[in-house]
């Protein structure tokens, strides 16, 4: 097995399902960090903030920075910020809402503490990311009112699926962006993976050529998807959600299996 000087590694069925730590998952980043190599942390998961993720893995005794947490939510909000967008409304979680405001976006319908409302006034777009606690018809139709209005629909990932706790599964943000994109018409822009950027645009920051890579995840639709996009080496896990391994694919049982 060659070494490489970036590990990107998915989280959500990768190094952990829900609250369960993949076994092996923290002594298999410990060996990568021992060989001076770089780490990455690239989730579709918007539900945090890069904070949050590290008190996450931090719990289940995987060291990580600031620096190396890429989510899906930042990417909504940098593409937004390109595109010359400054308020937004949020079909959401509280760690979205924080995400976007950190990079200087106005989230139109929320408070203080980064839970979501109905108010519409001023949005200049929609973003989308994972949304269990709040989520209702309700929440749809104002939402749906804004990219009608606006034409303007950016999601933070389309993962119809994601994984928990003891092989269950649970709807992603993927069914949220279906049925706002079914009901208003407007297609949405997926930033998060199988887009690339997320990926190159911090392999940019570290100077690391995405040859000497390897993106490591359990979604071949996203995670492997991503990899090979950017140019890198790619291992499916068979911890998460793909069970099926294309022929040609790299794949082990697990990320304890990579060391």
């Amino acid at each position: 097995m060659r070494f490489y000087s970036c590990y990107a590694f998915d989280l959500d069925g990768t190094l952990y399902r829900g609250s369960q730590v993949v076994p092996g998952a923290p002594e298999v980043i410990r060996a990568i960090r021992e060989r001076g190599v770089s780490v990455l942390f690239v989730t579709n998961n918007s539900g945090m903030t890069r904070a949050e993720y590290v008190r996450k893995l931090a719990s289940m005794a995987i060291e990580s920075t600031l620096d190396e947490v890429i989510t899906s939510g930042a990417a909504a909000g940098n593409y937004a910020q390109k595109e010359g967008i400054q308020s937004v409304f949020v079909v959401g979680e509280p760690g979205l809402v924080f995400t976007l405001r950190e990079l200087g976006l106005d989230v139109v319908n929320a408070g203080p503490d980064g839970r979501v409302n109905l108010d519409t006034g001023g949005a200049q777009a929609v973003i989308s990311g994972i949304c269990r606690e709040a989520f209702s018809y309700d929440l749809l139709d104002a939402a749906m009112q804004v990219v009608m209005r606006t034409k303007q629909y950016i999601a933070c990932n389309a993962d119809l699926t994601y994984p928990v706790e003891d092989g269950v599964f649970r709807p992603g943000s993927g069914a949220i962006v279906a049925a706002l994109e079914a009901c208003s018409g407007v297609r949405a822009t997926v930033v998060g993976k199988p887009a690339p950027d997320m990926l190159i645009n911090a392999l940019k920051a570290l100077e690391i050529d995405p040859k000497d890579t390897l993106m490591v995840g359990d979604r071949m639709d996203t995670d492997i998807a991503c990899g090979k996009a950017a140019g890198a080496d790619t291992c499916l896990v068979l911890t998460g959600v793909s069970q099926a391994v294309p022929a040609g694919q790299w794949c082990v049982d697990s990320v304890k299996d990579l060391v």
